[in-house]
């Protein structure tokens, strides 16, 4: 029998639990190309922006438990995380680790911020969800000149094996397509196409595409299984259909993972090695 993943637990905290962090070179990124705006105003060189002093203020909007919110805390005096959730909200609190980070529960198309106070807005794996005119003429108000919008995403992890990869990510793809593929409404295929749409072209002059950057992760298989659960597919199935429903989901997942690699070991101590690939969009605000 496998773990009643879910028993007891909020999705918050599942989400919490086991969503990656995104991966460092992302960050810095997205860092650097805001405070180009700080060097070409000071008149220092692009080539030192990561040594230029912190950014004054940034919101990284449909936060979640805040994880894309609390690793910005290195490059920013101060950082306020949104969702529009309560209890993700109270998750993010509960788990912050750094003074300069906080948290308000807002909507993405009301931002609770004075015009031009920010020089960063991010939006990781949560702009497809958002009425995104609202949204973007929200940030144009509350970005300084040549302040920065970066919406990014993941893709499903990739399992990493010299032999059974393919046959590893079919199974997850089958949770996907198979067992949830009706309960997930229209904003999955956005981040199934890296945000292609039209409707997530940052309407500024300078805008840019990147979809070099991932990040590896070990996990157990029961971590992996737990993953499934954070998503929002599997939590409407489960809403609909109960948790017994759901658990044989998760244990027929978790049992066809195990035989697939050919292992005795239970799955708490059955390793595996995922990889989570990025895209990232961001969009420069003109001087004025």
């Amino acid at each position: 029998m496998a773990n009643r993943f879910f028993e007891g637990a909020a999705h918050a905290a599942a989400y919490a639990k086991f969503r990656p962090l995104p991966p460092i070179s992302l960050v810095e990124r997205i860092v650097s190309f805001a405070k180009e705006t700080i060097c070409m105003n000071k008149n220092v060189s692009i080539k030192k922006t990561m040594q230029a002093e912190p950014l004054t203020g940034a919101a990284d909007v449909g936060c979640g438990s805040g994880q894309s919110t609390e690793i910005l805390s290195p490059y920013v005096k101060a950082v306020t995380g949104l969702d529009v959730s309560d209890a993700q909200v109270l998750e993010a609190r509960k788990l912050s680790k750094h003074p300069n980070v906080s948290y308000k529960v807002s909507p993405a198309e009301t931002l609770p911020f004075p015009d031009k106070s920010l020089s960063l807005v991010t939006s990781c794996q949560a702009c497809h969800w958002f009425d995104m005119p609202a949204f973007y003429k929200e940030v144009d108000r509350i970005l300084v000149p040549g302040g920065v919008l970066a919406l990014y995403g993941y893709l499903f992890p990739k399992p990493i094996h010299k032999d059974y990869a393919d046959d590893l990510y079919n199974l997850i793809d089958h949770v996907y397509n198979k067992d949830t593929g009706g309960y997930w409404g229209t904003g999955r295929l956005d981040v199934d196409a890296s945000y292609s749409d039209k409707r997530f072209e940052i309407p500024y002059p300078e805008f840019l595409r990147d979809e070099s950057h991932y990040v590896d992760k070990t996990a157990t298989v029961a971590e992996l299984t737990g993953y499934l659960t954070s998503w929002s597919g599997f939590q409407n199935f489960r809403a609909k259909n109960g948790d017994e429903a759901a658990q044989k989901i998760l244990e027929t997942f978790q049992d066809r993972f195990l035989k697939t690699l050919k292992v005795t070991t239970a799955p708490e101590e059955t390793s595996i090695d995922l990889r989570f690939h990025y895209f990232l969009l961001m969009g420069r605000k003109p001087l004025e």
